[in-house]
């Protein structure tokens, strides 16, 4: 029992201590209220503990959203008040299966508060005014995000409870899903003038992006080029997996970028040349995805229509492989597929497993060897009378099977929505030519003795005149060169060219590594300012850098044109700038030329000065 007592009597003093202590803490609290009120007025006590007086929040987000998918969470604003006040910070949840990617506006500062981060913002709300602070999140796994956002003005927090579901990402998409998203491949065939004649040039797919009518597709596909003029484009549509699409409207080209090779058009006019009303089309859209989102090893869906073996829709699936940068446009320009995509499938869907469209097929290539199987019928280009396999082939893309992302679309499709119409050219990359080496030929044709050919026939003409080179082309679809004997394995050659009878799309340039008339090297530019390098390799013509449009080559000359051949690489500049390089191994070396030609009319007269042959 005493030992009871003293543990009472310890207890009850024990309890005289705590009330002690109890009532020195309201004191000190007291008086810092006291403080404080003194400090901001008779209502300041009241005021410390209240929430934020006539400020209105509204929190906007997706109920549901799916593992892998960025989002945005929406907390809005209003100052419902007559006086101004500032939202000083913004707190949200912390969790594991979130990762908070960017605010807009930017905060100024973040702090990790344990179980929430608080985000800075100096936001000033006039009276009436609302304004809206959106969070951009990337849901990392499933399960629920949930908690109290928090709104501060100064001192004062109102708190607003939200939930949102994060779904598990699907493993693959359901044939369902497939069958729906074929629905929205579209086939287009590009109609083109030849000779007057509006004929089937080539086709590729595309995407319907809107039900009234826009579609997602490359530029090549739509966009006309050297040879032939694009004069109208048809959609097909796709009913059936197991039929080719059936033919139904004739589209416009809204948007188009040559070197990102994006491109929108609008469908306008039914078969009949009839306008379309697009508000009646309800077309099957797709729904357009975040190809930021996509990480290595995610599952890919491409849909189109190839070109080569058959007509129908075709599916490809595969996996993300990698991304592949470039110059200006970031480390996602590309998008690298395992999936082996066929030619024809330029322009049409590469889809995730939620069946979302994140890319577009643009570069192709089949298989490891890298032969290329996107190729467009071209004109007579070995001019033997001609179109056949012997012609050159124009490949689409620089590496095997890539996608370009949706993100670098979207400009071009809102500019589209707007209605607004806008052509980017390609512009080639311009790098100032660096001359060096020995000097081991140099030629102003002054003398008639320094070793050119003179003579032709009814085609063509070539020879010394007023003291430079001649060559004349007398027929339509000739290609006319004269070679000399001086023989290198790697340098440039330099020659001033001048145009001086025109034909509108005459071309000419230099020849290196010349074995004989079946193989050697060509570097080109035309009359109406395009430039190229080509191949002839056992008698068939190859072109190494399709041709690419440049304002600065000036139609009557003269233009300096420089041919480089060191080892595998190959380069033309014009008037001192490099705008092309290609790599080929086929010649090592070989005598320099001079060559010419014409297309559908006759009569080109091109002379040449001043040559110089450097090493390097």
């Amino acid at each position: 029992m005493e030992e009871w007592n003293t543990f009472e009597t310890f207890d009850q003093e024990n309890e005289k201590k705590k009330k002690r202590r109890t009532w020195i803490a309201c004191g000190v609290i007291a008086l810092l209220l006291l403080c404080a009120a003194c400090a901001v007025g008779g209502t300041g006590i009241l005021a410390l503990f209240s929430p934020p007086q006539n400020l209105n929040v509204t929190i906007i987000a997706q109920p549901e959203v799916t593992a892998g998918e960025a989002f945005d969470l929406e907390v809005r604003l209003q100052n419902n008040g007559n006086r101004p006040i500032t939202i000083s910070s913004i707190s949200l949840p912390k969790s594991e299966l979130i990762t908070v990617l960017a605010s807009s506006p930017a905060s100024q500062g973040q702090t990790d508060l344990g179980d929430k981060i608080e985000y800075t913002f100096s936001l000033p709300l006039a009276p009436g005014e609302t304004r809206a602070v959106s969070f951009r999140l990337r849901a990392s796994g499933s399960g629920k995000y949930s908690g109290e956002i928090e709104v501060w003005v100064g001192t004062h927090a109102s708190y607003h409870p939200f939930q949102i579901a994060l779904q598990a990402a699907p493993t693959e998409a359901a044939p369902s899903t497939i069958e729906a998203l074929s629905r929205s491949v579209v086939q287009i065939i590009a109609l083109v003038d030849v000779n007057g004649e509006e004929i089937e040039g080539w086709s590729g797919s595309g995407t319907i992006i809107s039900s009234d009518g826009l579609i997602l597709t490359n530029a090549h596909v739509v966009l006309s080029d050297r040879y032939y003029k694009v004069k109208k484009l048809l959609v097909a549509l796709t009913t059936s997996a197991d039929r080719p699409p059936e033919r139904k409207y004739f589209a416009e080209v809204m948007q188009a970028d040559e070197a990102l090779d994006i491109a929108v058009i609008r469908i306008h006019q039914d078969l009949s040349g009839n306008p379309v009303d697009r508000t009646t089309l309800r077309l099957p859209a797709a729904r357009l995805g975040d190809s930021d989102a996509l990480q290595l090893g995610d599952p890919l869906i491409i849909i189109g229509y190839p070109g080569i073996g058959g007509e129908t829709i075709t599916v490809t699936r595969g996996e993300v492989a990698g991304f592949t940068s470039e110059s200006g446009v970031g480390n996602r320009a590309f998008i690298k597929t395992s999936a082996t995509i066929a030619g024809g499938n330029s322009g049409g869907m590469a889809a995730n497993a939620k069946g979302e469209l994140i890319g577009i097929p643009t570069q192709v290539g089949a298989g490891e060897t890298g032969n290329v199987v996107d190729c467009r019928p071209l004109a007579d280009t070995n001019r033997d009378g001609q179109i056949d396999d012997r012609d050159a082939c124009v490949p689409v893309g620089g590496f095997l099977n890539a996608l370009r992302p949706i993100r670098l679309a979207m400009p071009y499709i809102e500019a589209a929505r707007r209605g607004e119409v806008n052509f980017v050219e390609k512009t080639p990359e311009e790098t100032p030519l660096t001359s060096s080496g020995r000097e081991i030929f140099r030629d102003d044709f002054s003398s008639s003795r320094s070793g050119w050919p003179s003579g032709g026939d009814q085609d063509y003409q070539v020879g010394y005149a007023a003291g430079a080179y001649s060559i004349r082309v007398k027929s339509k679809n000739i290609l006319a060169w004269a070679t000399h004997d001086t023989q290198f394995t790697d340098g440039e050659i330099t020659v001033e060219a001048r145009v001086m009878d025109s034909v509108g799309d005459g071309e000419y340039g230099i020849i290196c590594r010349y074995q004989d008339a079946g193989n050697f090297y060509f570097f080109l530019i035309s009359e109406d300012g395009y430039f190229s390098i080509q191949k002839f390799e056992k008698n068939e013509q190859q072109i190494l850098f399709d041709w690419e449009h440049l304002t600065g080559i000036d139609p009557a000359g003269p233009n300096r044109i420089t041919a480089i051949c060191v080892g595998n690489k190959l380069q033309l500049a014009v008037n001192d700038y490099i705008l092309a390089t290609a790599y080929d191994d086929s010649f090592q070396s070989g005598n320099i030329g001079l060559i010419a030609g014409t297309f559908s009319a006759p009569g080109l007269r091109v002379t040449f000065d001043n040559l110089v042959v450097k090493e390097r």
